[in-house]
């Protein structure tokens, strides 16, 4: 059986505003093919500015993806949750959003604020994962 690699490439980044109210900037983890436009909206219409940090790829926790090469120290867990939310005019849209593990407990009432699940029947789905370190994702062994 051969499976499917399931890389995302990520930047992870801060949004500066945080230290004015005597708290670190949370570090925020956005889809590579959304973060010019996410960008653009926290720096506009937010008027925050966006530190970026590092890009590489999130990999889910699955040894038969990728070969385990890695300190433990090196991995960043990083939690990517799935959810279908009533869009414009009610429409189904699927949501994806990425959350540091430690984190994700505080922040999940934040995402739900912001994206109600169509039916509240149908669960938030949460997968474990990694962000791999800069410069070392090439590593991931093939599928």
């Amino acid at each position: 059986m051969v499976v499917a690699r399931q890389e995302i490439p990520l930047v992870r980044c801060r949004l500066d505003g945080a230290e004015e109210a005597g708290l670190p900037a949370p570090v925020r983890y956005v889809p590579l093919s959304e973060f010019e436009l996410w960008r653009y909206l926290m720096e506009t219409r937010h008027g925050r500015r966006v530190y970026v940090e590092a890009v590489s790829v999130w990999v889910p926790e699955d040894p038969a993806l990728w070969n385990s090469g890695y300190q433990d120290d090196e991995l960043e867990p990083v939690l990517r949750i799935r959810l279908t939310s009533s869009g414009p005019l009610g429409v189904p849209t699927p949501v994806e959003r990425f959350f540091p593990a430690e984190t994700y407990p505080l922040a999940q009432e934040s995402l739900l604020r912001h994206h109600a699940p169509c039916d509240p029947k149908q669960p938030v789905e949460a997968t474990a994962g990694y962000f791999l370190p800069q410069g070392r994702c090439r590593r991931i062994a093939a599928a």
